[in-house]
């Protein structure tokens, strides 16, 4: 008796199983065909030729005025990097320059007198 009822429980578990898998094949093929249905159709004829190779009055203007916007954009920055290279040759100026002592001339004659009197005593 167990082996018919395990028999009936698996079918039915299959039958469950097989009834998900076709819902979800129905389900995968909707979307599949929702997709399609959306997308253009590529081997539609372009009716003008031509407005798609010669650019509109719009992108002139828009083109025209990227141009202007680079060319300010650009000599802006032409005035920083000739800022920047005067400020590199002053500093490089500014590095060859000897900075005074940082000692006063007092320490200075004390420090050799000390040297001195250091002599003398040997």
């Amino acid at each position: 008796m167990r082996s018919v009822r395990e028999t009936s429980k698996w079918s039915s578990f299959e039958l469950a199983v097989t009834g998900l898998l076709a819902m979800c094949a129905a389900l995968l093929v909707l979307g599949v065909a929702m997709i399609w249905s959306s997308l253009p159709d590529s081997k539609a004829p372009i009716n003008d030729s031509d407005a798609a190779t010669k650019p509109s009055a719009e992108t002139d203007a828009a083109m025209s005025a990227l141009k202007e916007q680079q060319t300010l954009t650009n000599s802006k920055l032409d005035a920083i990097k000739e800022e920047l290279r005067a400020l590199n040759e002053k500093a490089a100026g500014a590095a060859n320059v000897t900075l005074p002592s940082q000692t006063t001339p007092e320490a200075a004659g004390a420090s050799s007198g000390a040297k001195d009197k250091h002599r003398l005593s040997r």
